[in-house]
């Protein structure tokens, strides 16, 4: 441990957010019990202590998570390029992930998948997670698929909402097939670490037009009763987790159930339009 436990991050309505606090709300929803570890993270704990800065935190943060002597570390650093119109550079497209998740993009230690939509950055031991194959950013061969078929995997969310951030639902979508979703492809280069630029054509399981999305709180709430997730309060937001595999079967059970469950409205009150927006794209839509 590089900092002291005391060590004040954030101020919030409550009080002060310390080192500590966040690397005891880490261990409290058992986010060292795996040997992969996924994380989504925000800085939505309050607002930066006095003389804080946004690289000091990022280095910070990351030793926090160090602590837990997980394995394998696992980032999301998605920039949906093809869907932005852009080229993907796998050492220099900037991630929209957050400020800890781009730091650790940069470090000299993570290898980034070559996805040019929903990228990942690896740290540690494991680093096959990051040799996606085929051509669906969230079908056989992505990221989340290898994911899947990795024993002893947990999901994290640091200071971000599971409601907003779960994109492993949208995995679990494409396994099932929702009526309400289709593939997308779209086109564009990637640019590999030694510089050469290939053309690739990528899927994403978008929704169609018209179809409102949205999460559903209760779904978590069902999860953590029946102790496949735990959540912490830390300053003005949380630290949770659950395992991989107990997600993915409570999201297949509740799609299977009633296939608008994530939906506002049922997915056939409107025609099913394929019609895609390209440009400002920061989620799965």
């Amino acid at each position: 441990m590089k900092f002291d436990h005391d060590l004040e991050l954030f101020y919030c309505e409550d009080g002060k957010v310390t080192y500590g606090d966040i690397l005891e709300a880490l261990l409290a929803v058992d986010a060292d019990k795996c040997d992969v570890l996924l994380l989504h993270t925000a800085m939505n704990f309050g607002t930066l202590a006095k003389g804080m800065k946004r690289r000091e935190l990022c280095e910070i943060m990351y030793d926090l998570i160090c602590q837990l002597g997980v394995k394998t570390l696992v980032f999301p650093t998605f920039t949906f390029s093809f869907a932005n119109n852009e080229d993907y550079d796998v050492k220099n497209s900037r991630s929209s992930m957050g400020i800890l998740n781009e730091y650790v993009r940069k470090r000299e230690d993570s290898l980034r998948s070559l996805d040019p939509l929903l990228s990942v950055c690896v740290v540690g031991e494991n680093k096959a997670l990051a040799e996606v194959s085929g051509d669906s950013s969230l079908g056989k061969g992505s990221f989340y698929d290898r994911l899947h078929n990795t024993d002893n995997v947990r999901i994290a969310f640091l200071g971000a909402d599971e409601l907003v951030c779960n994109t492993h639902l949208h995995y679990v979508e494409e396994c099932v097939r929702v009526p309400y979703r289709y593939h997308l492809p779209m086109t564009g280069n990637i640019i590999d670490p030694e510089g050469v630029v290939r053309t690739d054509t990528h899927k994403l399981f978008v929704t169609y037009r018209d179809v409102i999305t949205g999460g559903q709180r209760e779904f978590y709430d069902a999860l953590i009763r029946e102790n496949k997730m735990k959540k912490v309060k830390v300053g003005d937001s949380s630290v949770s987790c659950f395992k991989e595999p107990d997600i993915y079967e409570h999201e297949k059970k509740y799609l299977e159930k009633d296939t608008s469950y994530f939906l506002g409205e049922p997915y056939d009150s409107h025609p099913l339009v394929k019609e895609f927006e390209y440009g400002g794209v920061v989620t799965v839509k």
